[in-house]
């Protein structure tokens, strides 16, 4: 392990750029609901730098640890799973009467399938219907899963990964008109792309932030992401895109070792608690919010309406954290180590007789 690794750190500042990112998703996507285009333009670019930042949690916590792929799963399945789950329960019960073939979307959605040879709608529906925003869940899995048994590649084959996946990405970004693409059906093999790359530059962050003796204060690389998902419509958004996921967020990562204190190191972890339920969720919170708008009347999407479905879209992921989400994940947490401890035993006991 490089000089300067700190084992079992959190990295705060880091888990507070998660929390703003995750904001900047649901920012971009009321944008594009309530026919806002311009409320958080590039808010999409923050799916690149959750998986710049997933290559780099992972070999901080993964990279030499002497565990197995199915306890690695395992592990990764205890963290995403429950709200995979309950997003995917609350999404039936939201589309229930508005689309077929409810019963098997449900359970491709609970065993994280994404729905790619159904070819009974059209091919550019989402991958979830019941919950599009988990195409980017998928694929962090399937990165992290392809990833483990590479985790101690080369330094020289990472860079071949980096080069190549980027090369591809750069062709898809030109002839796309940006990298906003990957959630449907008709291009899921583009998020694969979308993913290798970032994920890719994210482990080899790691690799490099041992050497590097700078680092920038949280409160600087939050304003520079929130200014690059903010950023309004540009003629190039294929070059803004490649800059922002090929330079701007690797550079963040590297920079984002200094852990605040106080008061910014309380609010960094509650943002990076707060990032997956309210990415996971927001989709159907804000569905629900919506029809209960609709059923009083409401018409249109007046700004009064979309401020407080912002509060209550992050109260509500906040809420599900507390009361499921945490003490589902304690529970199966539980219940592994006792389905270790009962193989252990059970190979002595093999062994003794």
């Amino acid at each position: 392990m490089g000089p300067g690794i700190e084992v079992g750190r959190r990295y705060e500042a880091l888990d507070g750029l998660r929390g703003l990112a995750a904001v900047g998703v649901l920012l971009y996507h009321l944008g594009g609901w309530t026919y806002r285009p311009w409320l958080m333009a590039h808010g999409y670019l923050a799916v690149d730098f959750f998986f710049c930042l997933s290559g780099f949690v992972l070999a901080h916590a993964y990279g030499t640890r002497d565990i197995s792929w199915p306890s690695f799963m395992r592990a990764r399945l205890i963290r995403v799973w429950p709200l995979i789950a309950l997003s995917m329960v609350a999404g039936a019960l939201v589309m229930i009467g508005h689309r077929d073939g409810i019963i098997a979307c449900l359970l491709m959605g609970l065993l994280v399938l994404p729905r790619i040879w159904v070819g009974d709608e059209d091919s550019f529906s989402p991958l979830f219907p019941l919950n599009p925003p988990a195409w980017s869940l998928f694929l962090e899995l399937l990165a992290s899963a392809l990833w483990f048994p590479a985790r101690r590649l080369s330094t020289l084959w990472l860079v071949l990964v980096i080069v190549v996946s980027g090369g591809v990405l750069i062709g898809i970004a030109y002839g796309m008109g940006g990298v906003q693409t990957g959630w449907d059906r008709a291009t899921y093999w583009i998020g694969v792309i979308r993913t290798i790359f970032p994920f890719a530059l994210g482990w080899a962050c790691y690799r490099i932030q041992p050497y590097l003796r700078i680092g920038a204060p949280v409160w600087l690389l939050a304003l520079v992401l929130l200014a690059v998902l903010a950023m309004p419509p540009l003629d190039y958004t294929a070059t803004y895109d490649l800059v922002c996921v090929a330079i701007v967020f690797p550079l963040i990562v590297l920079l984002g070792h200094r852990d605040p204190q106080g008061r910014r190191g309380a609010l960094c972890r509650v943002s990076g608690e707060i990032s997956y339920p309210l990415y996971a969720l927001h989709w159907v919170l804000w569905e629900l919010l919506l029809r209960a708008f609709r059923a009083l009347g409401g018409k249109g999407y007046p700004e009064g309406f979309v401020a407080l479905a912002v509060v209550l879209i992050l109260a509500g992921a906040w809420v599900a954290l507390r009361t499921y989400d945490m003490p589902v994940r304690r529970w199966m947490k539980l219940r592994a180590r006792v389905g270790v401890a009962q193989a252990d035993g059970a190979r002595v006991q093999n062994r003794v007789s």
